[in-house]
């Protein structure tokens, strides 16, 4: 299924995300594109009516990829999760935002991707939710 089917469908998939050159399809919800830059205030003595910042450490925050699973992306992201174990090294990502006419609007490189976590659906046959499946990536910045 196509970003523009998913579309269509009603699906919104709003982000496209390709980690090491392996597409991982559309993603309806992208949280934690953060960049905090903790800057330190600094008092000088005598001057009372500002202060002085230096910068401090950058902070990126882990990113947190929300969708429905589908036949045809999920194992993509199988494949690459058994990809990465046992490397120590960090991939690169690129995760597309899209407009309402799947048309890329912006782009974030991220450098040094590690896999935190995935988590699967919770499968209730009692239930008629969607079964969605969760990703979740640390990396070391897209500035």
């Amino acid at each position: 299924m196509t970003l523009a089917q998913d579309t269509q469908l009603g699906l919104q998939n709003r982000f496209k995300v390709v980690v090491d050159g392996i597409d991982l399809g559309g993603w309806t919800q992208c949280k934690g594109l953060k960049v905090s830059f903790n800057l330190e205030k600094i008092k000088s003595g005598g001057e009372h009516d500002h202060m002085y910042y230096l910068p401090g450490h950058v902070e990126y925050s882990t990113i947190t990829l929300v969708r429905a699973m589908n036949s045809i992306d999920a194992p993509k992201v199988m494949q690459w999760l058994s990809s990465r174990l046992g490397s120590f090294t960090g991939g690169t990502a690129q995760i597309t935002l899209l407009d309402a006419m799947v048309k890329p609007v912006h782009t974030w490189s991220l450098r040094n991707v590690f896999p935190m976590s995935w988590t699967g659906p919770e499968m209730n046959a009692k239930t008629s939710d969607i079964a969605t499946e969760v990703l979740e990536l640390a990396h070391e910045g897209f500035l």
